[in-house]
């Protein structure tokens, strides 16, 4: 008998070896199958279910507003752009309010300020609430690489412009301001990334005061005011642990540092087509 017909013979040995160590670990492993199949659910919900008229005509209308607000700004097919990528954000956040048990109330847009989702109930856990904040972003991220790809393949620079406005919407959500995406994550990271975020406001509001920053400073006051307050009356809210902090952590600073690097090269690659 040579080698290669014992080997041959061994093969299938081998495999019904691996095949059963297998199947003892996903045995002893089922939390993460189970895991596994949470995330896989998220996939087949409805982020519209329980939305009616009244939801459907806010969202639609401030939709169409939206776009003829910018369209002062920018032309018509990079504003239809950018707003769709603004709505797919959205409608990421929906999608993991959904999946997380809740029920989104309306869907809203806001000319020069985005959009935002209003949620029926509040989240279990600052983890839960977490992973609704970046549900967006990440949504927002596969819109921009989607328009980035359509450029790569018919070289139109429209396309690319509108790739940039993506990444750096979706960035500028990650900033750790209370009312903001960003704002919701670091709250299961560490409520220390508030005060650098905090400051980073007020540095802007001092240097370049204008109504919108001044507003979204109020409004980031009053979302850490509203956040200390339920730590005094819901601790529960945010027991998060160790393994969860560190997931949300890897997510959040993997996304900041694509979303940099995405935005400085798409910026880059306009500089050079104006040249």
């Amino acid at each position: 008998m040579d080698s290669t017909t014992s080997g041959r013979r061994s093969l299938p040995k081998f495999l019904s070896g691996l095949l059963l160590l297998l199947g003892v670990w996903a045995l002893k492993t089922k939390g993460v199958f189970l895991l596994l199949f949470e995330k896989v659910r998220i996939l087949f919900v409805n982020p519209f279910e329980g939305f009616g008229a009244a939801q459907y005509a806010v969202a639609g209308g401030s939709f169409v507003v939206t776009i003829a607000a910018y369209t002062t700004q920018w032309p018509l097919a990079v504003v239809i752009g950018f707003v769709v990528i603004t709505l797919i954000h959205e409608v990421g956040h929906a999608i993991a309010i959904r999946a997380k048990g809740l029920r989104a109330g309306f869907m809203v847009f806001i000319p020069f300020v985005g959009g935002a989702v209003t949620l029926k109930g509040q989240p279990r856990t600052a983890y839960d609430d977490a992973i609704i904040g970046l549900a967006g972003p990440f949504a927002g991220t596969l819109a921009s690489l989607a328009c980035l790809q359509i450029y790569k393949w018919i070289h139109d620079p429209l396309w690319l412009l509108i790739a940039f406005l993506g990444f750096g919407l979706n960035l500028i959500n990650l900033l750790p301001i209370g009312m903001l995406d960003g704002g919701r994550i670091s709250a299961a990271i560490t409520k220390w990334m508030w005060v650098f975020g905090g400051a980073a406001l007020v540095y802007k509001v001092w240097d370049q005061p204008n109504p919108l920053t001044i507003l979204i400073l109020v409004l980031a006051a009053f979302q850490v005011y509203a956040s200390l307050d339920r730590e005094q009356t819901d601790a529960h809210f945010y027991e998060v642990t160790v393994m969860q902090r560190t997931a949300i952590a890897v997510l959040y600073f993997s996304l900041v540092i694509f979303l940099g690097h995405q935005t400085y090269m798409t910026l880059d690659r306009l500089d050079l087509l104006r040249q």
